[in-house]
């Protein structure tokens, strides 16, 4: 991209304050994904075990949470386009904060899978609106990088809160875990209560028009419509071994909790760790080559988990995914905003995230009802055999659907005309 092109984009995002944007969107979400996933892995699954659910029951229980996001992270994306990202930020944080202690009184299914609808609000909420909210401040060329840089920091908190949850419920002591679960989050909402967004609301009297007009201009990009499909596909895998992955380790390896809880914790560092550097090549050589290697990466570590026999190769294996899960989100979210008019980014990543909340409440759920017809191994033999599907199936009709817009186009900024 000439300098012509990019001084608008620095100066820009230099004007709003973009860096201390993005360490203030970075802070808060590590602080409340964090605290997200000590309630959810390896805690929950054992928590329903306990609590007496069978193996599609324990699939539900994992995939409530993510129904949510099905259902409100469309409109959340696109009224943040209405109303601003704050207000949709600070209320997703509350959510992070206060639901944790709720599990403090639960002692039934009912109560839990309840429980897990409303704590799934959270990420329905922060999510899309905290994508949409950097891609407005991130500057054009660099819109990978930082995009992954959040998700890196954000995925530090992932990391930390299985170890965390392991140690908590060692002794089986899950109130404590979920004590400390909300706890830990109490800071979100208070650091982006401060949070500044440079598009201004829209009038009250055409909010509602706006709002359909956003969803409906993305609902036309055949594009955008595919890359969520590909998002929904990877995240169909991470459903599935949140769910059964505990269990499987636990119930037929005979690994103890506290190592699910490193197993868990070292999935997500190792794609910490790989993320940086694929936003940074996402950047430089393109969005679509990488997503097709990174799901091809997770549906073939998916299938040898169905082969490990103990937990050294169990981690490996565990980690080759972590690996493409990087590869895959370092771009999937760069390329939704690329193609979307800077007018629609909330739109755009509330389509983009309710389709991939799909896959991750269809993982656990499908998943669930093979365990209990065909078992762990073949289950995962399955799951895996189908995202490969997937990612052949992606490869072909995105490279159809480029209408003429090369990949190093994309990585240069929007190609979707305004409206």
């Amino acid at each position: 991209m000439n300098e012509v092109t990019r001084a608008p984009a620095a100066r820009s995002a230099d004007a709003l304050g973009a860096r201390p944007a993005l360490i203030r969107l970075c802070a808060a979400g590590f602080l409340a994904y964090c605290s997200y996933a000590i309630c959810r892995t390896p805690l929950l699954p054992l928590f329903a075990r306990e609590l007496g659910a069978d193996a599609p029951l324990v699939g539900f229980v994992v995939g409530a949470s993510t129904l949510t996001g099905i259902v409100l992270k469309l409109p959340a994306g696109a009224w943040s386009d209405v109303l601003g990202r704050r207000p949709l930020l600070v209320a997703g944080a509350v959510v992070f904060a206060v639901l944790p202690f709720g599990y403090l009184g639960v002692s039934t299914l009912g109560a839990l899978i309840a429980l897990r609808f409303v704590h799934g609000s959270a990420t329905a909420i922060f999510g899309p609106v905290a994508s949409a909210g950097l891609s407005d401040v991130a500057p054009v060329a660099r819109r990978a990088t930082w995009l992954s840089t959040y998700s890196t920091v954000q995925g530090a908190g992932q990391a930390l809160g299985p170890v965390l949850a392991g140690y908590l419920i060692a002794d089986g002591r899950f109130n404590l875990a979920f004590a400390s679960a909300g706890m830990v989050a109490l800071g979100a909402p208070v650091i982006m209560a401060s949070w500044t967004s440079p598009q201004a609301p829209a009038r009250r009297e055409g909010r509602w028009r706006e709002v359909g007009r956003g969803v409906a201009s993305i609902g036309r990009e055949r594009l955008i419509l595919l890359t969520s499909g590909a998002q929904a596909a990877q995240f169909v895998l991470n459903g599935t071994l949140n769910a059964f992955l505990p269990l499987y380790g636990h119930e037929v390896l005979g690994v103890s909790v506290a190592r699910l809880g490193w197993l868990f914790g070292l999935q997500t560092l190792t794609t910490l760790a790989t993320r940086p550097l694929m936003g940074i090549t996402s950047d430089r050589l393109g969005r679509r080559g990488m997503i097709v290697s990174g799901l091809a990466l997770c549906s073939a570590a998916v299938l040898l988990v169905s082969r490990v026999a103990n937990f050294p190769a169990l981690l490996a294996t565990v980690c080759v995914y972590a690996a493409g899960v990087a590869v895959t989100t370092a771009s999937t979210s760069a390329y939704v905003t690329d193609l979307a008019h800077r007018s629609r980014f909330g739109a755009a990543h509330g389509v983009f995230g309710t389709i991939y909340d799909v896959g991750d409440a269809l993982g656990p759920i499908g998943a669930g009802v093979l365990v209990g017809s065909v078992g762990y191994a073949r289950m995962f033999q399955i799951m895996g055999g189908a995202a490969l599907v997937v990612t052949v199936v992606f490869g072909v009709w995105s490279r159809e659907s480029r209408r003429g817009v090369t990949d190093d186009r994309l990585a240069g900024g929007p190609t979707v005309a305004p409206e």
